[in-house]
């Protein structure tokens, strides 16, 4: 690992939290009163492009005032992006902590960051307070990189002066061995194509940190070997030598594009190389920058066109640029339109037929084995790195190939329905509902299209066997009605004329269902309902829910596309610390799936004086009567009569997302089992379980119940791994015991974890260290 990557870990680890107990950090705050990571500006913010930076205002570099970065910091300036699933970490160079925790006292042109203090997070010297200091980073064992380096003045300016190339070098490269200042030296001179790049990178501030013998080393090296000298000829000399590619300069290319995101100031030297007629774009950005101008051209133009002739264009377009996504510039974001032309090409491919069936059975195989990809690719155009102008040019193609089609697709469905039934109202317990005896984890997932479990199917290969089926929402397909449908207790519910809102209620009393009558019934079932973070015995069976894709639908809309990676990948972790914890095998289930349009859904009128509730794609119609649009008994009491928005439009003006209708997407859910191929967990014949858990300053007091004698109890990080303990182990008398932890522990998540004998885990609770 290099340490640039090492460092910015750490940076980001230090915004770890206690969900359970506290909120996301808003920002991680890095003082430096020395300015010693200053000069690695460049690389720090290429590996943590979330990185801003206290100065004078240069946005295009991310750095300003404070005023700026806090309207940054609150995602206020359009024009600065941040990375979505990063938390800001803000660089103050010159300031020190007590500056801003001292707020009487603290500068003027400091004092707007000063509350960001409570709302965030600081990146310190082993929670001590002091900065971390480059020297600190490299030689500790804690937070650092651990490596030997030598205290004498030499080697300490050294180790500064060659600060981009210390991150740059792999840690594996300087463990094991005292650095001393011939070693930091032996950075700058044996490595001259990273010096080269470097310099042409950002050749002023290389020659101003450089010393006199560096910058003559690299001269001397760029004369005889490279055919050029830096100081008569400079940068874009060896800007137009890098875009030829010819001779040695071929293996510079090479390197510069196996590490071009350490550069992120080169590419706009290159794009000042004017390139010839037989030139190849793949080393000129010139020609990439050309043609992304013309593709954005013609993309506009298409806009005009109706929507035959737009699929039959994307398609003769993808041709023409699918090359230019294998080129570094792709790499680098400098191609964000021939990246969405793959996905946009894929959509034009897959609704250009519109499918139908004899009955809704044989539709949702067709989309099965095909038409899913559509509603893929046109999530993934949504979520590319595009301009505020491009992504509306993409909403805008987007609304002329894929909205019509799941308009069409959507009515033909309705269609079957009206005609031949829908084969959800008596398959959705069967399917999801009746489990395994024991050992399983049924695990919800609210708002898993099949699409998107088709994302989640390809993450959780190799945690186990993983299969993929699918089954049918209860209707309507909304959270209240359909996930009621796929717990283990739905048969302890009933619905009546008088439920309001799609909820059902209890079978033996007329009382709504709710988050606590689902836990009491599945006690009563001998089922565990997990918390988060809590893994549970896996002797039983458990209930686990997760996930927030239905909440970020109906909060972000069209901006779910781009988070949907992100959450999946919250429900992968959560699926490995199951799995870790000894559970055989994990069913994912879910409730319903949704509809989002690239333009808000065609309103329909549905007079309100018909209606008892109206959502935006359902709505109970009062007594029954016609509607004029199709209508669907209630999957919990036929009698109840609901009416369903027809093809692609809504009861309610505005929606981009919504679900409730009557759609594939939204029916047709995933089932996800994933079954363990590791050897079974040991189950120790003692018992145990934690009676009570209090904090004394940094004494942990532990009190429990035990079966035996010899149980165990330790701190961990991580429960299942002996690797991450914080406290040696100490056996429980008298059912008691105290665990002390060292202060650099002060504030971490832990987790309290009883064992026996043999190293198998009995019993575990989550805390925070110190805690009171």
């Amino acid at each position: 690992m290099k340490l640039i990557d090492l460092l910015a870990a750490e940076v980001r680890n230090s915004a770890a939290y206690n969900s359970n107990v506290q909120v996301a950090p808003s920002v991680i705050l890095w003082t430096d009163t020395l300015r010693q990571w200053e000069p690695a500006l460049p690389l720090l913010q290429a590996a943590m492009p979330e990185l801003i930076v206290l100065g004078d205002y240069a946005p295009e570099k991310k750095v300003g005032p404070a005023i700026w970065i806090k309207c940054v910091v609150e995602n206020a300036l359009p024009s600065i992006e941040l990375p979505a699933d990063r938390i800001p970490i803000l660089y103050l160079p010159g300031v020190e902590r007590r500056d801003l925790r001292a707020i009487g006292t603290c500068p003027d042109a400091l004092k707007p960051l000063a509350e960001l203090q409570y709302r965030g997070c600081w990146w310190i010297y082993n929670n001590s307070g002091r900065d971390w200091t480059v020297n600190a980073f490299l030689i500790s064992n804690n937070g650092g990189a651990g490596l030997d380096v030598a205290k004498d003045e030499k080697s300490q300016q050294a180790m500064l002066r060659v600060l981009p190339e210390i991150l740059e070098s792999e840690r594996d490269e300087l463990y094991n061995r005292r650095l001393e200042a011939a070693d930091f030296n032996k950075l700058v001179s044996s490595d001259p194509v990273r010096d080269l790049l470097s310099w042409m990178n950002d050749s002023k501030n290389c020659r101003e940190r450089w010393d006199g013998a560096r910058w003559q080393a690299l001269v001397g090296i760029c004369e005889t070997e490279y055919h050029f000298n830096p100081e008569q000829d400079g940068e874009l000399t060896a800007a137009e030598l890098l875009c030829q590619r010819q001779g040695i300069w071929e293996s510079v290319w090479q390197r510069y594009a196996e590490s071009c995101r350490h550069y992120p100031f080169l590419p706009q030297l290159l794009l000042k190389v004017q390139p010839d007629l037989a030139s190849s774009g793949e080393s000129y950005p010139a020609i990439n920058l050309s043609e992304e101008g013309y593709l954005e051209q013609t993309l506009q133009q298409l806009l005009e066109q109706g929507a035959a002739r737009v699929r039959q264009s994307l398609q003769t377009l993808e041709q023409l640029h699918a090359q230019r996504r294998t080129w570094i510039w792709f790499e680098l974001d400098l191609a964000p339109l021939a990246g969405v032309l793959g996905h946009l090409s894929q959509v034009a491919q897959k609704t250009t037929k519109v499918f139908s069936g004899v009955d809704a059975e044989e539709m949702a195989a067709q989309y099965r084995e095909q038409y899913w990809q559509a509603d893929d690719q046109m999530l993934k155009a949504l979520a590319s790195p595009l301009s505020a102008s491009q992504q509306v040019l993409v909403q805008q193609i987007l609304a002329l190939i894929y909205t019509p089609w799941l308009d069409d697709v959507t009515r033909n469905f309705q269609g079957v329905i009206k005609s031949k039934g829908y084969p959800g109202s008596n398959q959705v317990n069967e399917a999801t509902a009746e489990y395994a005896a024991g050992g399983e984890v049924v695990f919800f997932v609210d708002g898993l299209r099949y699409d998107i479990a088709q994302r989640l199917n390809q993450a959780l290969q190799g945690l186990g066997a993983v299969t993929l089926s699918t089954n049918w929402a209860a209707l309507p397909s909304v959270t209240s009605t359909a996930k009621a449908a796929v717990t283990p207790v739905h048969n302890r519910l009933t619905g009546r004329t008088t439920d309001r809102d799609f909820e059902p209620s209890l079978l033996d009393e007329d009382k709504d269902f709710s988050a606590y009558y689902l836990k009491k019934f599945l006690q009563e079932k001998g089922w565990q309902y997990l918390d988060e973070g809590d893994s549970g015995d896996p002797v039983s069976n458990a209930w686990v829910q997760s996930g927030d894709i239905d909440k970020e639908g109906h909060v972000k809309g069209l901006k779910l596309a781009a988070r949907i990676d992100t959450l999946l990948a919250e429900v992968v972790e959560r699926v490995e610390e199951l799995l870790a914890a000894g559970w055989r095998k994990i069913r994912i289930v879910t409730d319903h799936g949704w509809m989002l349009t690239p333009a808000p859904m065609v309103k329909v009128e549905l007079p309100k004086h018909l209606t008892e509730t109206r959502w935006g794609r359902c709505a109970v119609i009062k007594d029954s009567v016609d509607s004029g649009y199709q209508q669907v008994g209630w999957y919990w009491n036929g009698a109840v009569s609901i009416a369903m928005a027809p093809g692609a439009c809504s009861f309610k003006a505005g929606q981009h997302y919504d679900h409730g209708g009557l759609s594939l997407q939204e029916c047709l859910t995933p089932v996800l089992e994933v079954r363990s191929t590791q050897a079974p967990v040991t189950i120790s014949a003692i018992s145990a379980t934690l009676s009570d858990l209090r904090w004394v300053g940094l004494t942990c007091k532990v009190q429990a119940q035990t079966s035996a004698e010899g149980v165990l109890a330790v701190l961990r990080t991580h429960p299942a791994d002996p690797d991450s303990e914080i406290t040696k182990r100490k056996p429980l008398k008298e059912c008691k015991c105290t665990l002390l932890v060292d202060d650099q522990y002060e504030g971490t998540t832990a987790v309290l974890v009883l064992l026996d004998d043999k190293g198998n885990v009995l019993a575990k609770k989550p805390t925070l260290v110190g805690d009171e």
